[in-house]
């Protein structure tokens, strides 16, 4: 704690400034006069911009991005008696109440002073620190329908969306700038962003502090969400024995699949009927080799998801934990993977798409069917034709080849792969092109007509996209 003297105050510049700190100098605590102001860590990470956690409700005038922070701490709501203590005004209201009716231009003037006394450099938090802090629980539960003033100059969503697409790698937003100029200014509530004009005080609106700490957003963890290539352990598939795990009093199984050779892509062999024409992304069926590997014997279900993340998606039941979890993005899945590894030691991950299709197919024991395990749409899957488009519990139809469940139907699944068009030449154990903007989706779901739970069927979609029918199934 430093014990900041108040003599000096009235000495300083009322210059409004929004210079960002050069490097890391931060206290969990600071004490200006008798008064205390606590910060809260907030560690370096990702997390979906423009929607709340759970992926329930879209934040008013926003878009929705996956953005990627280095550390940073934030205080609890700055309160009259701080300003005072700082300003040496006096504020009505109670002194450990937020202060409110100052403008965005009143608190550069008192940054400016607090960064003289102290010796350290505080700003406002931009909008997207502002927006992952509210994520976490103790700075949600405490903001309430309060308002506060963020560093950002007013963007619309339209004008954020051209000016980030750029600085997006593999759909993920690393450390945003703030817009700095201009009059309006960004006011942040829970649910909305708003403009505000930077002289204008209003009751209710108030405002934090943030400064940058020495965490840095891990460069490995970086290329594994914006590259092609996992972390892999090795796999020996000769006992063929499932592998069981638990996780906080859940089970899953892991399907070991022997390597081998196969075609990728459509062939007219695999049709469950006639007279179809496959698209243009399946098409160049081609030769790959691929080493042995596990996959999930299901689709991760709503109880695994709960068992590692502590909640549920929005739009998964509670109450109907056996099926498969839904509205969730690529992203999201790479959290779950990470939270799942930790508490396991082991490197699960998602399949890749040569890896996928190769056990939708069945893996050596194939029969060519074209749905996962045969050719009666009925009996391989859950459908749009007979699932009255909603999920049902995993592993109620019948299995393929390998004894693997639900790889046609059901929910969507996404491959670790960016999503392009096929080449001719013969791969081994391929992982997809090294970068792009799209992942690829397989299998097809319960709102999903026949054809695209085909085997061979390809969806490239956004990793940031979420729908009630997207979902994983993991592989090691």
């Amino acid at each position: 704690m430093s014990a900041i003297a108040v003599a000096s105050l009235a000495a300083v510049s009322c210059k409004p400034t929004v210079k960002a700190p050069q490097k890391p100098d931060y206290q969990m605590s600071y004490t200006v006069g008798n008064v205390t102001l606590e910060m809260t860590k907030m560690p370096a990470g990702f997390f979906k911009m423009g929607m709340s956690s759970d992926n329930r409700k879209k934040v008013d005038d926003s878009y929705v991005r996956e953005v990627a922070l280095d550390g940073f701490v934030i205080s609890a709501p700055v309160t009259n008696a701080l300003w005072k203590a700082v300003m040496g005004d006096n504020r009505a209201g109670k002194p450990e109440a937020p202060v409110d009716m100052v403008s965005w231009a009143d608190i550069q003037k008192f940054i400016a002073k607090l960064n003289k006394v102290t010796g350290k450099v505080f700003q406002l938090p931009d909008e997207a620190q502002w927006e992952y802090a509210s994520g976490m629980d103790d700075f949600g539960k405490a903001l309430g329908k309060s308002s506060e003033w963020c560093l950002d100059s007013y963007v619309s969503p339209d004008g954020l969306r051209s000016a980030q697409k750029e600085s997006m790698t593999g759909g993920l937003l690393r450390n945003p700038s703030p817009v700095e100029k201009g009059d309006e200014k960004l006011i942040r509530t829970m649910y909305a962003r708003m403009p505000l004009e930077m002289h204008t005080r209003k009751a209710g609106l108030g405002f934090r502090l943030v400064q940058p700490t020495e965490e840095k957003f891990s460069e490995d963890l970086f290329r594994s969400l914006t590259g092609a290539v996992q972390d892999r352990e090795p796999v020996r598939a000769l006992d063929g024995k499932p592998e069981k795990f638990t996780v906080n009093g859940v089970e899953f199984e892991m399907v070991k699949v022997s390597g081998g050779t196969f075609m990728m892509g459509f062939s007219e062999s695999d049709m469950p009927f006639a007279k179809f024409t496959a698209p243009e992304n399946e098409k160049n069926a081609h030769e790959v080799t691929l080493d042995d590997f596990e996959i999930g014997k299901t689709e991760v279900t709503a109880a695994l998801w709960k068992a590692v993340m502590g909640s549920l998606p929005y739009l998964n039941d509670p109450e109907d934990l056996q099926k498969p979890v839904g509205n969730v993005s690529w992203f999201d899945c790479k959290q779950f993977i990470l939270r799942l590894n930790s508490l396991t030691g082991r490197k699960f991950c998602l399949p890749t798409e040569a890896e996928w299709e190769y056990a939708a197919r069945g893996g050596k024991l194939s029969k060519h069917s074209g749905f996962s395990g045969s050719n009666d749409a009925g009996i391989a899957m859950w459908f749009v034709d007979n699932a009255k488009m909603e999920k049902h519990d995993v592993a109620t139809k019948k299995p393929n080849e390998l004894g693997i469940y639900d790889m046609s139907g059901n929910v969507w699944e996404w491959c670790n792969d960016y999503g392009e068009n096929y080449g001719n030449d013969a791969q081994t154990n391929p992982v997809g092109p090294e970068e792009g903007s799209m992942r690829v989706m397989r299998g097809g779901s319960c709102a999903s007509k026949w054809d695209a739970c085909r085997i061979s069927n390809r969806s490239f979609i956004p990793p940031e996209n979420v729908k009630s029918t997207f979902g994983l199934r993991l592989a090691i």
